[in-house]
């Protein structure tokens, strides 16, 4: 892909980053472009602040692609939004461009032309983590990585499907966008684990400090359901002097226990990089 000038490489989540202006690369799993299209569509990013306000298919590209325009509200801030569905067969990317509306002008023209030169390499060019504001060594049962928004990561022994629901994750994304002073922690970390509509937290131990690295934090295990299965969780809670990451290692209750030494180990291999 080649952007407007004036686009970097960003430091903090995989994409490029401009002059008051963004452009995010999320991934997501195969197949599920049609499903995709038709939620962007139907208003699924209102939660987000965004209105989608037009639509079309890109053609003339080697693969499947729709683009689309709108604004978005966040924070006080408008942004004008462009936004480019990817379908390559065996990825699924979606291409978020954000720009402030009084901020430098980058045009509808620039844009469409940006979104023209994108092209999919037969193979990842290197690995999805490196693109990430974080480093962290998986286990070797941990051979799947999926980048969440540019700024998180699934880890698992193979890609998302019914049959391997259940099996050992672990899931690494941002939960705080400022620092949170120290006494305040342990109520960051419930309100963290309300805010995720996949996990029902049933039963839970008393939270205990945890250091990872030169990050501080808390750690608790607990039993609950993902998605209405059962599940064992065990979350690390990291909080940095600029933002905070959640650390989720979680199984079948059965399969938890075996895969205990690996959940400890890629956790405590997560570092933030310069």
């Amino acid at each position: 892909m080649v952007p407007p000038a004036g686009f970097t490489v960003a430091k903090e989540f995989a994409g490029l980053q401009g002059d008051k202006a963004s452009v995010l690369v999320i991934e997501f799993p195969a197949a599920m472009y049609d499903q995709l299209a038709g939620a962007i569509s139907s208003g699924a990013m209102a939660k987000q602040g965004v209105d989608i306000t037009a639509s079309e298919d890109l053609n003339g590209l080697p693969f499947r692609a729709r683009t689309y325009r709108g604004k978005q509200v966040a924070k006080g801030t408008e942004f004008n939004k462009w936004l480019m569905l990817v379908d390559g067969g065996s990825t699924l990317s979606l291409i978020n461009v954000s720009a402030e509306k009084d901020g430098a002008a980058l045009t509808d023209a620039e844009v469409r032309e940006m979104f023209g030169s994108v092209r999919l390499a037969a193979a990842p060019a290197s690995d999805p983590i490196e693109a990430l504001p974080f480093s962290v060594t998986p286990a070797a049962r941990f051979a799947h990585r999926q980048t969440i928004g540019g700024m998180g990561v699934v880890l698992m022994s193979a890609k998302p499907s019914p049959e391997n629901a259940g099996k050992p994750v672990v899931i690494i994304t941002r939960s705080f966008e400022q620092p949170m002073p120290k006494a305040q922690w342990s109520k960051d970390l419930e309100t963290f684990l309300k805010s995720v509509n996949a996990l029902k937290i049933d039963k839970m131990d008393e939270p205990k400090p945890v250091k990872v690295g030169d990050l501080e934090g808390l750690e608790v295990t607990a039993i609950g359901t993902s998605d209405g299965e059962p599940r064992k969780i065990l979350l690390t809670m990291l909080f940095g002097p600029k933002n905070g990451y959640a650390l989720i290692a979680m199984a079948q209750p059965e399969l938890f226990e075996d895969a205990a030494g690996d959940f400890r180990s890629t956790v405590g291999s997560f570092r933030l990089k310069p």
